[in-house]
């Protein structure tokens, strides 16, 4: 009696996966306001069934044949190895699911619905549902042309060419596939949970371990295939991405009062302020803004976190307002001393909008469930492993704020 609605559910969730390709971010916001009534409705529908089931003479009346996560969880049982599809890895990164471990104090206690386990604070920045994903399956490398400068027009005298106009200049970026491999550990009770649960425990665990990592790799990239914000290049070798030096006070970086007005006018052409930009900060960094007060002793900027998902919110600045995604693999700026004469630059804040830059996916993802290498600890080991690249696709589609180096 309950199989009819659960399939119109599926139909409506694979009608959103499409639509998420081409959804703006207010479509986003409501799609995945959608997404979570659909996910509520179907807990509230597996509750009442396995009531009803519990409630019938014959223990395997009225229940559903075997479903695709019970395949899989027998599939873990018998090899200890799953496999993805690309379709759903992209359905994971797209939906901004929680992350989840279990601590030894975590375990609910049995309810209607079976054994749950709780949540944890999120380890994964939303940068990973804000940068554009394609499907890169079957190829070698995924290449993007783009436009680095614009042509110039100029005047000329009737019968002479025209010495100043300048032709357009273009250039390539590549994606590369690389190899991320991911590792969690979970305690075995685990294995407790019913089958259906179990299989999607594991795959939410290594989508988790695999987000917090391209989390990562999306600013900072890994130094070999994976080009990052702050480090991508061309097939010329060019740097992409713009950069602003920040000012800096008694040998320190500094976020003041003109911080956000100068980030924001510094992005885009001479003519346009880039639009879709969105602030990427450290919470220190962000607690940095908080800090900033007038001649007045009133607060500068005005913060306001976003309820549904903490890890984003607004800044404002008078008229002036800012969305922003905290990542704590950004350097922080605020009170960091300048790196040495004899060092590197430190990039910290990024500003920019994120569908300039691409995340490829080069094939399926792979979760192995091991019970041997932490036997002792009573832990299971889940490693997945999946090829993936990353690059800047528009020239200068990130700001990244660099705190410069101490003069020489």
């Amino acid at each position: 009696m309950f199989e009819k609605r659960m399939k119109e559910i599926e139909a409506r969730k694979a009608e959103i996966l499409k639509e998420i390709e081409t959804a703006d971010e207010a479509r986003m916001k409501d799609l995945k306001a959608e997404v979570d009534k659909l996910n509520q409705e179907q807990a509230e529908i597996r509750s009442k069934q396995d009531l009803a089931d519990k409630l019938v003479d014959d223990p395997g009346a009225g229940k559903p044949a075997e479903t695709e996560d019970e395949t899989r969880a027998a599939e873990i049982k018998a090899t200890g190895r799953m496999t993805m599809s690309t379709k759903e890895i992209r359905r994971g990164l797209a939906m901004a699911e929680r992350s989840t471990t279990l601590a030894t104090d975590s375990l609910a206690k049995p309810t209607a619905t079976g054994q749950t386990i709780n949540d944890t604070f999120t380890p994964v920045s939303s940068i990973v549902d804000q940068v554009k994903v394609i499907d890169c399956e079957g190829c070698g490398q995924w290449d993007e042309p783009y436009v680095a400068e614009n042509p110039e027009a100029g005047t000329r005298t009737d019968g002479a060419a025209n010495a100043n106009a300048s032709d357009p200049t273009f250039r390539v970026a590549s994606i590369k596939p690389g190899i991320v491999n991911v590792t969690s550990y979970v305690s075995k009770n685990i294995e407790k949970l019913t089958p259906v649960a179990y299989a999607a425990k594991v795959q939410e665990l290594a989508l988790v371990a695999l987000r917090a990592k391209i989390g990562k790799l999306i600013p900072i990239g890994d130094g070999a295939n994976f080009f990052g914000i702050t480090t991508a290049k061309n097939t010329k070798g060019e740097d992409i991405f713009q950069v602003l030096n920040m000012p800096v006070a008694s040998g320190k970086g500094v976020i003041d009062e003109k911080t956000l007005r100068k980030i924001v006018m510094s992005y885009g052409g001479d003519e346009t302020i880039g639009a879709h930009a969105r602030l990427y900060l450290t919470k220190e960094d962000l607690m940095a803004f908080g800090d900033v007060r007038g001649s007045d002793k009133k607060a500068v900027y005005e913060i306001t976190p976003n309820t549904d998902n903490p890890n984003t919110g607004i800044i404002k600045d008078g008229g002036l307002s800012v969305p922003y995604t905290i990542n704590s693999n950004l350097g922080k700026l605020a009170g960091t001393a300048q790196p040495a004469a004899s060092g590197k630059d430190l990039d910290t804040m990024l500003y920019g909008d994120p569908m300039n830059f691409e995340l490829g996916l080069f094939g399926d993802y792979t979760v192995e469930v091991s019970k041997d290498y932490k036997f002792a600890e009573g832990l299971l080991t889940i490693m997945g492993e999946v090829m993936v690249g990353g690059n800047l696709v528009k020239h200068h589609g990130f700001l990244v704020c660099r705190l410069p180096k101490a003069a020489a």
